[in-house]
């Protein structure tokens, strides 16, 4: 049995020598594993949603008649979707379109009762193929 130590690691071995190349080979496959997955943390994927109207987890007293999904690029509005659940269930959306500012907007066609809301959306962003979604909650409490 032979101690096996690598930087500040170590372990006990059942072999019989102690071989240069073995050590060499355990090195470099501890380097590609590491680079393996320190890329591989890079690839996780981010939202490109920057800001919102209503914001997430704002607390409105006068309910929104707007959505406004602000993103780092042009989102394609025929391959994007926005979806409103309240308490009450889904409510009507009615023409999406850009304000030619990186941005998603509709209107909200029935009136916001109190209560939590949940915004819900789906958009490519300019030539990237790849399909983004995520969501945000914001709150309408009744009027002081």
């Amino acid at each position: 049995m032979y101690s096996c130590q690598l930087g500040l690691l170590s372990a006990d071995m059942d072999k019989p020598s102690e071989n240069p190349m073995t050590k060499l080979i355990s090195l470099f496959a501890f380097l590609a594993t590491t680079a393996t997955l320190v890329a591989c943390g890079s690839a996780i994927p981010h939202s490109p949603m920057l800001d919102s109207e209503p914001g997430a987890g704002a607390v409105l007293t006068r309910a929104p008649r707007t959505l406004r999904l602000y993103f780092e690029d042009l989102p394609d509005v025929d391959r994007s979707a926005l979806r409103l659940v309240g308490p009450n269930g889904e409510h009507q959306l009615r023409g999406m379109h850009t304000m030619a500012a990186d941005d998603l907007m509709i209107e909200i066609l029935d009136p916001l009762t109190p209560g939590d809301y949940t915004v819900e959306w789906t958009t490519v962003i300019a030539n990237d193929p790849t399909v983004y979604t995520g969501k945000f909650d914001f709150t309408v409490q009744e009027r002081p």
